[in-house]
């Protein structure tokens, strides 16, 4: 079916899961603004729903909340260096819509003869289009034409679902795949092949090949657990037990979207504990796909900032679920990291339980025999030298405990550094070590801090350390273990000098 796989893995901001349908022109300005201040490497500012004034109506604009247009709204986001991207629901056709009125003959109809509802968008009745009409297609190219002329380049379709309903279509001998594929053909076609097309709401099947990137779970939500017991209703939860047991998908079959990271602190529009909160950030980080900022950033606080740095830019590897089989909510995720300097092992293990537990992990089962040396990821602490079993004693509610697991070397040597979920797998381009000097080289868009943690075992010991040139203090964990800190402004280089005891 030709997937497309081999794209670049969109990273940058959404306006949905703070503004909701409400999002107005200001609201993408000041994000625009605040974006361009952290410097943080997002490439895509995603306008999402609230913008049209019904579900069909896309090339007009709610001229309250968007008095300019949207041609003008995508120009300015190009101007401050961002590529534009917008949300639609192409296969489905608002009950209010203008659209409707000037076409009704273009939904589908039961045996009744009356319009198939596809779904309810805000309390209104939105019907599935025939996507089997030519004057559906016709208008489909033309619309999307359209967008890609007025410089959008990323496109988020959703809904997708509504063009396969069952139904009476224009052309009857159209199945219901053949239908909903064929609008996807006619989207593609439209926008050319260098725009990235995000599925939503789709049957997963028939948009292979067509679709750069699939959205593989149900929308994530600013609370844990479903208003109801509906495992496709928003939630946290439910969002991120699809993302991980579809992990197979991504980079087969299209790029993974686990949904936005929201890592606001509660109360700020979110109820999500601090744990959920980094839970959500784990696994979206782990999945190894998009990474779209949820919230608002003018109002983002440094402290929760510094969570969505860590997964900028996407490392591009999918973690495996090494329970998938044995749990309903698998509970270890496996990333093991290998870089021209070393190889470790990324272990988050999630605890989906209303209780505090204790959690124990034989790392021999999970890694090979060891030792390893343990780091705590967001904790940034050392845990230790550990062979067999690690037990977790404080395993909070729907908490992650994300751990770097490295063998000891005979020399010293990089074990953790904080400025990437990966633990340097991004950050890091060399790491070299000549007898004396171990020298490390960085790289990274944008400003942020963060912490790099050395082994040192004996019979080495710290003379200096030198982080671009100039000495630098350092701090030492336990006998064997140091670490320094840093804002990292794009480039830097450390230099640690040895000797022996």
């Amino acid at each position: 079916m030709r997937a497309r796989p081999a794209r670049s893995i969109p990273t940058g901001w959404c306006s949905w899961y703070y503004y909701y349908r409400d999002v107005k022109a200001r609201d993408i300005q000041d994000n625009l603004a605040t974006a361009a201040q952290t410097e943080l490497p997002l490439e895509y500012i995603l306008i999402d729903d609230g913008y049209q004034p019904a579900i069909g109506d896309w090339l007009s604009a709610n001229e309250k909340k968007f008095p300019q247009g949207m041609r003008t709204m995508a120009e300015e986001i190009l101007t401050a260096g961002y590529r534009p991207g917008i949300w639609t629901a192409p296969f489905g056709i608002s009950s209010k819509s203008r659209l409707y009125a000037d076409h009704p003959e273009w939904v589908m109809r039961d045996e009744q003869g009356d319009p198939i509802v596809a779904w309810q968008h805000w309390g209104v009745d939105v019907y599935a289009l025939d996507l089997s009409h030519p004057e559906v297609q016709e208008w489909l190219g033309d619309t999307f034409r359209t967008l890609r002329e007025w410089g959008y380049e990323l496109f988020k379709v959703d809904f997708l679902y509504a063009g396969a309903l069952a139904g009476r279509r224009h052309n009857p001998r159209v199945t219901r795949a053949q239908a909903m594929r064929r609008g996807l053909e006619i989207i593609r076609a439209a926008i050319g092949e260098e725009a990235f097309l995000l599925g939503c709401g789709a049957p997963l099947g028939p948009s292979v090949g067509l679709v750069d990137g699939m959205r593989i779970g149900p929308d994530v939500a600013v609370h844990w657990h479903p208003f109801w017991a509906d495992l496709a209703f928003p939630a946290a939860a439910n969002a991120l037990r699809n993302a991980i047991a579809r992990y197979f998908t991504h980079r087969r079959w299209w790029i993974n979207d686990p949904d936005c990271v929201l890592v606001r602190q509660k109360g700020d529009h979110s109820a999500l504990t601090l744990s959920e909160m980094r839970t959500l950030a784990t696994v979206v980080g782990l999945c190894g796909g998009t990474v779209l900022s949820g919230d608002n950033l003018p109002t983002l606080a440094d402290h929760r900032l510094k969570y969505l740095a860590r997964l900028l830019p996407p490392y591009g590897v999918a973690a495996r679920p090494l329970d998938l089989f044995e749990n309903e909510l698998p509970r270890l995720l496996a990333l093991p990291v290998e870089t021209d300097f070393g190889q470790w092992l990324m272990l988050a293990a999630i605890n989906w339980g209303e209780r505090m537990t204790a959690t124990t992990l034989n790392l021999s089962e999970i890694a090979g025999e060891g030792p390893y040396h343990v780091f705590d990821f967001w904790g940034e602490r050392y845990l230790g030298l550990v062979r067999g079993r690690f037990r977790i004693e404080r395993h909070l509610p729907h908490a992650t405990r994300l751990l770097l697991l490295k063998k000891p070397s005979n020399h010293p040597d990089l074990l953790a550094s904080t400025f990437h979920l990966t633990g340097g797998a991004v950050e890091v381009k060399a790491l070299q070590f000549d007898g004396q000097r171990l020298t490390l080289e960085m790289e990274k868009a944008g400003t942020q801090y963060g912490k790099l943690f050395f082994l040192v075992p004996e019979p080495y010991e710290v003379v200096s350390v030198r982080f671009n040139g100039r000495r630098r203090g350092w701090q030492r964990v336990i006998e064997g273990v140091i670490w320094i800190g840093f804002h990292l402004l794009g480039e830097a280089r450390v230099e640690i000098d040895f000797r022996g005891k």
